[in-house]
Order: C-alpha cells, then structure tokens, then sequence
C-alpha cells in the first residue's frame, strides 16, 4: 500500500515538473524577441502587408547564395545593372513584429539573401522572395529551399547549386559550367539547358532537356522517373542501371553490357561525353529530338 502511495506522489511531482518546464521555456521562448502575441485577439489575424526591397552592386561579387523556408522562389535576368531583391506578400498575423524580415549580407564576394521567420506559434504567411540579376553576372548561385518552389531562367553563369526539400525546382534556359542538385520530395523539370548535369533525388521525377549536348550527366534517385532529352547528333557513353523499372533509349547504341530491361551499357558515336543514371524505383528513358 505504502508503495503504491510513493508510485502516486512520484508521478504527481512528475507531472508538476514538466508543467513548471514547458511554463519556463515558452516564457523565455518569446521573451527572447521581447513580444508575444495574442492569439485571442481577433485583431492579429487581420493580416499584415509585406513589402521590402534591397539593391546591391556585382563588381567583386563570386557568389549568391539564397536560403528560404515557405516562401517560393524566383531568380530572372535583368538589363539592370545592380541585383535587385524584392520580398512580398501578406502575413496573416497584423503585428509587424510577427512578420518575417528580410535579411541580407554582403561579405568577401559573397552575397547571402535569407528569410528570417519569427518565432511565434501558429505562425501562416503567404510571401515571394524574387531575384533579379543582372545578365552580366557570371559568377555561382547557390540556393537552399525548404517547402518553397525554385524557379530560375535565362542566365548563363559558372556553376549553380540547388538544395531543396519539399519544392519542385523549374530550371528553364539556363547556361551553367556545372548544375548540381539535391533534392527530396519534389519534381525537378530542366529545359533548354546547357552544362553538366549531377543530380541526387530522393522522391521526384527528373526531367531534362538539352538544347546543345557536350556534357556530362551523372543522375542518382531512389523513388522517381528520370527523363533526358537529347539533340539527335548527341553522342555520348551510357550507363544505367535500375531496380525497380525499365530503361527506354531511343538513340542507335553499340553495346556493351545488357541485362534484361534494367541495365544497360554501351555507346553512341564516340562516347566522350556520359550519362550515367542509376534508380532504385522508376524509370529511365533517354530520347532525341
């Protein structure tokens, strides 16, 4: 009896505890950024307007990189000279304390361009990070995207990277030395593109179209279809492999290996450029236009 009483008392004190702790980390939670909002006031709901533009020069600059959580984003060319960032939208909290902000840093030839959210719960907002830049910038895009879409055009630079969760990715007359992707959970279309291809996805189609091929393509995706459209005077060496689908090539291939619907090596004319595509479920189809 006594001991069932201890058990009892010990669960008690238990309980108080991690009611006195979650007490003490949301009070010092907001008061971290010195405001908290009432959720009960109907007046924070009404929404606040989301406005804010930045400008920067690209002499010197090597590198733009672009990180956002939720909010979508767009990268253009423009005639301008300087690169111009536009972040918009609506919060749906009216405290403009409550709406994310956009932050910018410009530092050894790099510029970083990050949404930064506040911490407060129940948090909804639906606001655009645009991103325009000017045609004469050459230097390397780097961009991480959390349940946002990506949508780059009409820009030749050296190399662009592309980390994204959550998102599809659109990628559409693009010049680049080196284009590599990571991405989960989203779809990946590429067209009209020129440069080398290195791609790792986790759950999503891979579609890709060159407009001129002398390149090097190494894709990698466990859950996905992965389709390359090539110029029909393309050659190239080929290597596929999947587990779980079949592999369609369209072009006249010498080959080298074959097994079955779900490997296959060989070549197309001279062989020195290559695609290797490798997947565990989904399948390959390489076409010509």
């Amino acid at each position: 009896m006594r001991n069932n009483t201890n058990i009892q008392k010990m669960v008690m004190w238990l309980v108080v505890i991690a009611v006195v702790s979650l007490t003490i980390a949301a009070i010092a939670f907001f008061n971290t950024e010195n405001y908290m909002i009432n959720f009960r006031d109907r007046n924070n709901f009404e929404g606040n307007s989301i406005g804010e533009t930045k400008t920067f020069g690209i002499d010197q600059l090597k590198e733009i990189y672009i990180h956002s959580v939720s909010s979508d984003v767009s990268v253009f060319p423009t005639d301008e000279e300087d690169i111009k960032i536009n972040f918009y939208g609506r919060s749906a909290l009216k405290s403009e304390k409550a709406s994310p902000k956009l932050i910018t840093n410009l530092e050894g030839g790099k510029l970083k361009i990050e949404i930064k959210y506040p911490k407060v719960i129940f948090y909804n907002a639906d606001v655009v990070l645009d991103v325009y830049i000017p045609q004469d910038y050459t230097g390397n895009i780097n961009i991480d995207a959390v349940s946002a879409d990506v949508d780059i055009s009409n820009l030749d630079i050296n190399n662009f990277q592309c980390k994204t969760v959550s998102g599809d990715l659109q990628i559409k007359s693009l010049g680049s030395d080196n284009l590599t992707l990571k991405t989960t959970s989203g779809e990946v279309n590429i067209m009209d593109f020129t440069g080398n291809l290195e791609a790792d996805s986790v759950s999503g189609d891979i579609n890709a179209r060159y407009r001129i091929f002398d390149n090097n393509i190494d894709v990698k995706t466990i859950s996905g279809k992965v389709e390359i459209d090539l110029p029909q005077n393309a050659e190239f060496y080929l290597k596929t492999n999947t587990v779980s689908g079949e592999v369609v090539a369209k072009f006249p291939i010498t080959i080298i290996s074959f097994n079955k619907m779900n490997q296959l090596e060989g070549t197309v004319g001279t062989g020195d450029n290559s695609i290797i595509i490798d997947t565990v479920s989904g399948d390959i189809y390489i076409n010509k236009f």
